[in-house]
């Protein structure tokens, strides 16, 4: 191919690919799905275009080969090529990714099925397993399902390694250091399905099933939560008068072939104009101060518009819940989504925002000539202060959609929303969390990957993912509301909060030494930060890696993690005891350092 990648055919090209390097002292990278911070993938000099010329950034996806071989007990031994995808990944710049041929397609048509899935199936298989990802589940593990790793060392000598091997505990979480993965043996199970809803609530809501900030010993706390959950995942807005828990959750059942699936939607029964509304909200509000800035930032937005999303199947969905419509979607079907939600949801006649209905009167010609356009003169069900708020925000989402971005109209609401956008979040952020509940039953590779629903091109998210000791939950999450609330006003905490969410979940121990859950039940909180916001996610995220550092917090190595420094390096070392040991096997197996870009080492300190 000529996108600047090695393929190799297979191990054996592979092999001389790292003689190569080494020989050359030239670096070694493995690209999976590119799900990772992509300095944690690439060779060094990756400018987000292509694998930096410089070193040998190799793609593994013609080492995909899965055998199965039933066990006489009910389950199977699975042998997976690192380069196979686990689902689908739509994203998959080769093209060669299908659900066909997936690890957990070929599993569920024989009749078997994985412990555990992260919340997408994108991932390779040697990708998942390189950072320590796992489900949210203290009950079942993939990890623990893992019976043996092969994979070639930066001298090209081939190991194929066992649960109880130092070796083995050692790469089980390597982030590429000690060699390339090409091969995992698994222990599957029987098939299965699963059976769950989905509540969202008040946090303070008395009738809530999980008590967030609860003391341990409440049977309704979240640690309590965590631990009895066979499945769950909660999505918290902590954002000043919002306030809402999304709470996911869902056990085993025995599968019924041919049973009627129930998917779980995510998104709504709309979920391609939800998405398509979600993203021009979120890269407009995330990009108030410049927005000449926002038509670039919407290049898939406009794409995804016309084409991608036009009455197909959602590709990113395991099974598809059917399409919104059959045509391509216009700007004015997204902007009647956001009507319809405006005007279901609450009137937050908040004073701070009368300066919106004030440009109303102010601005009426044009904002009343581009809703006319959009065939959304008339606004049914909605009447004073809101009803102007209404057309002011709809006008102006419009406008920047259509690239008018240089009228004076639009830059001077563009100023007002920014000066009043705290106050606005509650009504923006109910367009896409309501209250409710739904009941959902699938397969669990359609199911238990909740978020493959969410369009990476349209939702582009950073993460920051930092894993405690369970048994500290508690002070955690009351840790995190007193940062949440800042001080007290609706400008302090969203200086804190920003406008996305953050996902709250669990993880069981692991024995891989330099997995975040290493020996020890772990809680996660991965806070997000919407990839088209302007600035960097590093100066939201540096207060988190503050507060909770004195819970022993450790970080899922794929996500964004604190600046490189000697007091990190320091810090890593205490929270990982076999850190060290794993650093020395590093030097031994890759004793030219072909497998470490600056990242890798400036981060760990080697």
């Amino acid at each position: 191919m000529t996108d600047g990648f090695q393929h190799p055919e297979d191990e054996n090209q592979l092999i001389e690919l790292i003689k190569e390097a080494a020989s050359k002292k030239e670096q070694l990278r493995v690209r999976g799905s590119a799900h990772s911070v992509p300095a944690a993938i690439f060779t060094d000099g990756y400018d987000g275009e292509g694998p930096p010329p410089s070193g040998i950034d190799v793609m593994i996806d013609k080492l995909a080969a899965v055998t199965i071989e039933p066990n006489g007990t009910g389950g199977a031994t699975v042998k997976a090529g690192a380069g196979c995808h686990l689902g689908k990944d739509p994203y998959d710049p080769t093209g060669t990714s299908t659900w066909k041929n997936s690890l957990n397609y070929q599993l569920q048509r024989q009749g078997f099925a994985l412990a555990d899935m992260g919340g997408i199936s994108h991932q390779t298989v040697g990708g998942f397993l390189m950072t320590g990802s796992a489900g949210g589940t203290v009950q079942y593990s993939l990890g623990a399902s893992i019976q043996s790793i092969r994979f070639v060392d930066g001298t090209g000598t081939v190991h194929e390694v066992c649960r109880g091997d130092d070796l083995f505990h050692a790469v089980g979480v390597s982030m590429g250091l000690l060699g390339v993965i090409t091969e995992v043996t698994f222990d599957a199970i029987p098939n299965y399905a699963i059976v769950g809803d989905q509540t969202t609530v008040g946090t303070a809501d008395p009738l809530s099933p999980v008590k967030l900030f609860a003391d341990a010993d409440d049977p309704r706390s979240l640690q309590r939560f965590l631990e009895e959950t066979p499945y769950t995942r909660l999505m918290w807005w902590p954002q000043h008068d919002f306030h809402r828990v999304q709470i996911w959750r869902a056990s085993r059942m025995g599968w019924i072939p041919g049973g009627t699936r129930k998917p779980y939607e995510e998104l709504g029964r709309a979920p391609r104009l939800a998405a398509l509304a979600g993203s021009l909200v979120y890269t407009i509000i995330g990009n108030l101060k410049n927005i000449k800035a926002i038509p670039d930032e919407l290049t898939y937005w406009y794409q995804h518009l016309t084409d991608t999303l036009s009455g197909e199947p959602n590709p990113d969905a395991c099974l598809t819940i059917p399409p919104d419509q059959t045509g391509p979607f216009k700007l004015e079907d997204v902007t009647g989504w956001l009507i319809n939600g405006l005007a279901s949801g609450a009137k937050a006649e908040h004073a701070g925002l009368k300066p919106l209905g004030d440009l109303h009167d102010e601005l009426r010609s044009e904002i009343d000539k581009l809703l006319k356009e959009l065939g959304h003169d008339v606004l049914a069900g909605v009447e004073g202060l809101w009803r102007l708020i209404v057309k002011v925000f709809v006008a102006f989402v419009a406008a920047i959609a259509k690239k008018l971005v240089n009228e004076p109209w639009v830059q001077k609401i563009a100023n007002v929303l920014d000066a009043h956008l705290p106050t606005l979040m509650p009504p923006v952020l109910g367009l896409f969390v309501s209250d409710g509940a739904q009941v959902f039953y699938d397969s669990w590779r359609c199911g238990l990957p909740m978020d493959n629903q969410m369009n990476d091109q349209l939702w582009p998210t950073d993460f920051t993912e930092l894993w405690v000791p369970l048994d500290k939950t508690t002070e955690v999450m009351n840790t995190l509301r007193e940062y949440y609330a800042g001080d007290g006003t609706p400008e302090g905490a969203y200086a804190a909060t920003g406008a996305f969410s953050c996902e709250l979940y669990a993880a069981g121990s692991s024995d891989f030494w330099l997995s975040p859950a290493y020996d020890k039940d772990v809680f996660r909180v991965d806070v997000f930060w919407f990839g088209r916001n302007a600035g960097t996610p590093e100066d939201f995220y540096a207060p988190f890696w503050e507060r909770l550092k004195p819970y022993n917090f450790r970080p899922h190595w794929g996500k964004w993690l604190p600046p490189a420094s000697p007091a990190w390096q320091q810090y890593y070392r205490a929270q990982y005891p076999k850190l060290e040991s794993f650093l020395e096997l590093r030097a031994k197996l890759d004793p030219n350092g072909i497998f470490a870009n600056d990242y890798w080492s400036q981060h760990l300190g080697f």
